[in-house]
């Protein structure tokens, strides 16, 4: 795949682990969620829906595991298929505001796809157990005149 020119047009940049726990210590939890529920419902929605044209739960978690832990190194990324459910497993070592972050930004986008995302976060690790995947949501981008239509419907 290539990422780069995507990446590119979105500005994400790689950085070293330890400057970005840097950081997350001078971020309060209360700032983290607030960034990770505003980069969920925004941010990466666009980007996913530029890359893959659709928006579900399979182009959420491979921007996760590609972007956040193949490209950026961010975090070790781990995930566990269980019947209707998934449960996803970040391990960053970057403390609290960090996980705080990756949990806002997962459960945004869960909720904005309809799902139950239920967090478990530590100063180490986020885990996200994801109910409702057998009742998967995709979201496409409406083209230029269907967002036109919508709009003067309004």
């Amino acid at each position: 795949m290539e990422w780069g020119r995507f990446v590119d047009s979105f500005k994400l940049i790689t950085s070293d682990p330890r400057l970005m726990k840097l950081l997350w210590s001078h971020v309060t939890l209360d700032e983290a969620k607030r960034m990770g529920t505003q980069s969920g419902t925004n941010a990466v929605v666009e980007f996913i829906l530029y890359y893959f044209g659709k928006f579900d739960l399979d182009s959420v978690l491979k921007t996760f595991r590609v972007i956040g832990a193949e490209y950026s190194n961010a975090y070790i990324y781990s995930e566990i298929g269980e019947g209707g459910s998934r449960t996803v497993i970040l391990r960053h070592g970057m403390g609290g505001a960090a996980s705080a972050y990756y949990g806002a930004s997962f459960k945004a986008l869960c909720d904005r796809l309809g799902m139950e995302a239920v967090l478990e976060e530590s100063e180490d690790q986020i885990v996200c157990k994801i109910r409702g995947a057998e009742t998967l949501q995709t979201i496409t981008p409406r083209t230029f005149k269907e967002q036109l239509g919508k709009e003067s419907s309004r």
